[in-house]
């Protein structure tokens, strides 16, 4: 998927909003390339209550495909 949107659509940046409690996006995210980049407090009402959101980003310059081609890496 991120090939796709980086290779073909020829975008930029992908980003991410997820809410704070969800670990294993935020795992998922990050272990792919994605970077944390802010947190939105309060920005979103859930059940009842208003929960923080998780800003991430990666940038066509960070990212490497892996060796099938299909997901990322993060430069260093």
């Amino acid at each position: 998927m991120t090939a796709f949107e980086f290779v073909v659509r020829g975008l930029q940046r992908l980003q991410i909003e997820t809410l704070s409690d969800n670990a294993a996006m935020l795992r998922s995210a990050e272990r792919n390339g994605s970077v944390r980049e802010g947190v939105l407090r309060s920005s979103a009402w859930v059940m009842g209550e208003f929960m923080d959101q998780v800003l991430l980003g990666l940038l066509v310059q960070d990212w490497k495909p892996d060796s099938k081609g299909q997901g990322m890496s993060r430069s260093v």
